[in-house]
């Protein structure tokens, strides 16, 4: 009897004890379940809050915060600031290739080396390099499966695309850099249009080179084609100089010839003037301006004449010949 007593005590006893540390127990349970709501954003980075799915606070900023714990709240932190690379080199061994409805991976099977055909049936190797940033954390995690898996696929199926319209002479010289810019505009549109979340920043063709067996073929008709331009461009240059030289040429001689043109111009007048002034005093004194016109002439004359011989006209006529005056002058 005894002895029951005092296993009725000993088991009151531990019941009370197992109750008071029980409370404690879930009162710390409490606490570190509450206190698993603490979250810490980094400082390039952001936080998308979602609450049973939904999501709340699409751009939770850098710092501690606070959310209600699992399975209520849920906090996905997102890389905005990060510049992330991928290199497109692959055009079937990685991807699987949609023909009629039925996938297919293309290396697998045919073992042929996943190379691109430009326009007039030429075949490139192409490396390009795409530079990304996550520019909606919402989109991003929510608006599709795998967005970076979708920019790999859509820059191989824009490469092939636009390699597909263009010749392989052009892409392999001067075409590489417009090239670029028309699949980053495009990669752009893309991206946008199916809400990946994502904003691409850079893109570059790293390399673009036709198969190694017929680099060398290549190379010399690329090396044709750049002696041609260097060619042109030295013709164009030469034409540069010597058309705008032969142009001044041109005009010093057409200046000259008009400044002749009017210094005869101007002296013909002249003299056509003098002629009609001394016409006008001889129309109003014929006899005088004889003699003086004579004398003139006789004066120009005299200085070329060795000897001058001096006839009477009227004692000749009287006579019937020829009267010799008696003098000379010398």
């Amino acid at each position: 009897m005894k002895g029951g007593t005092v296993i009725q005590a000993l088991s009151k006893a531990l019941h009370q004890l197992l109750w008071s540390y029980s409370r404690w127990i879930v009162l710390a349970g409490a606490i570190f379940y509450c206190s698993t709501g603490l979250y810490k954003i980094p400082g390039d980075a952001v936080g998308v809050l979602t609450r049973f799915g939904k999501v709340v606070e699409p751009s939770v900023q850098p710092g501690l915060h606070y959310a209600l714990p699992w399975p209520i709240d849920q906090v996905d932190i997102v890389s905005i600031k990060q510049v992330k690379t991928v290199i497109v080199s692959d055009f079937g061994s990685r991807y699987r290739l949609t023909e009629g409805g039925a996938s297919y991976t293309f290396y697998k099977n045919t073992d042929l080396e996943p190379f691109c055909i430009t326009g007039d049936n030429n075949i490139v190797a192409i490396t390009l390099v795409l530079k990304y940033t996550i520019d909606n954390p919402v989109k991003y995690l929510y608006g599709m499966k795998s967005p970076e898996v979708f920019m790999e696929r859509c820059a191989a199926n824009l490469i092939v695309d636009h390699l597909s319209r263009q010749r392989i002479d052009h892409v392999l010289t001067v075409g590489k850099k417009q090239l670029e810019f028309d699949l980053q505009a495009a990669m752009l549109s893309r991206l946008e249009h199916y809400e990946t979340g994502l904003r691409l920043s850079f893109l570059e063709i790293k390399e673009i080179t036709p198969p190694g067996k017929v680099q060398q073929d290549f190379d010399m008709v690329i090396n044709a084609g750049l002696e041609k331009k260097k060619a042109l461009n030295q013709a164009q240059g030469y034409k540069n100089r010597v058309v705008p030289q032969a142009r001044s040429e041109a005009s010093k001689i057409v200046r000259e010839a008009e400044a002749y043109k009017r210094e005869k111009i101007l002296a013909a007048e002249g003299e056509a003037s003098r002629f009609l002034a001394r016409f006008e005093e001889y129309s109003q004194n014929p006899e005088a301006h004889r003699d003086k016109i004579y004398l003139e002439f006789i004066s120009s004359l005299y200085p070329r004449l060795g000897e001058i011989r001096v006839v009477d006209m009227e004692k000749s006529q009287d006579s019937g010949q020829d009267f010799i005056a008696p003098y000379l002058l010398k």
